[in-house]
């Protein structure tokens, strides 16, 4: 599947490309005007021409939005101005401007799709899926799928993404606690495993100073070593709490600074509260 969102996502670029484009160093990119040239409102003006040619803009991003078949990636198309699809001259198959990604045999129209990912892309803190379905006027199914499939996309853009330089390591527990009875004297101590449900897992992230974060989930901490050692470039600097669980990451050849949280959160040779 192509993750269309990427196409979205490069209108802005990172918070580092605008900051060696104008010079800046203080003010944060979500904070600047360039972190504005997606507006919700100048898509919801979109006629359905106009956002059939952006979709294709940012379906076919690589090919300045000119249609290439996804089946033999040809450039050299056919398009029926009557049903919006294309036909490839190469290997005489039809496809439309959805084949091959998360949208593909979509039942909403173009425009809404846009305004999904619109409204999506400007969550501060994400967009629930009951407040997705009230914006957009359709059930809470499609809009909890709709909701999903961006995730999903905006996922796959990132398992490959590798870190460098300066890496911020941490990791932190969510779920598998179980439900607190009603009278204290039938409480138990939630923190003990046969007293937790099984679902706990664990958010990795690796922090680049200065640049992006790539966050995994695991089932537990150690889990997460060999996927850290795979996509921190050797040489890097990685900067990890006193966790042993990071200890392996020693003979990884990376160069390990340790901070220990039970004595201080920041000190001269190692932090990771950005992490």
């Amino acid at each position: 599947m192509v993750p269309l969102v990427r196409g979205v996502g490069q209108m802005g670029g990172s918070s580092e490309e605008f900051r060696s484009r104008n010079g800046q160093t203080g003010q944060h990119f979500l904070l600047s005007a360039a972190a504005r040239r997606l507006s919700l409102l100048q898509v919801a003006k979109l006629t359905t021409d106009q956002a059939f040619a952006l979709f294709k803009r940012i379906r076919w991003c690589d090919n300045l939005g000119d249609p290439v078949c996804p089946h033999c990636d040809c450039t050299a198309v056919y398009e029926y101005k009557a049903r919006r699809i294309f036909s490839c001259k190469s290997c005489t198959k039809q496809f439309s401007v959805t084949s091959g990604t998360i949208f593909h045999n979509r039942k909403l129209p173009i425009t809404t799709i846009l305004i999904a990912i619109a409204i999506f892309t400007n969550g501060a803190q994400g967009v629930p899926a009951l407040e997705m379905s009230r914006l957009l006027g359709v059930q809470y199914k499609t809009a909890f799928v709709l909701c999903h499939k961006l995730r999903e996309s905006l996922g796959a853009e990132i398992d490959e993404q590798t870190a460098s330089g300066v890496v911020e390591v941490d990791g932190a527990y969510f779920g598998g606690h179980i439900r607190k009875a009603n009278w204290a004297e039938n409480r138990v101590d939630r923190r003990l495993a046969k007293n937790q449900n099984g679902k706990r897992m664990v958010v990795i992230i690796m922090r680049e100073r200065g640049g992006r974060s790539l966050p995994f989930v695991v089932k537990q901490e150690h889990l997460a070593v060999p996927e850290l050692e795979r996509r921190i470039k050797p040489g890097s600097i990685v900067h990890a709490d006193e966790a042993r669980s990071w200890d392996p990451l020693n003979y990884a050849g990376l160069d390990m600074k340790r901070i220990n949280h039970e004595e201080c959160y920041a000190d001269a040779e190692a932090c990771t509260n950005k992490a």
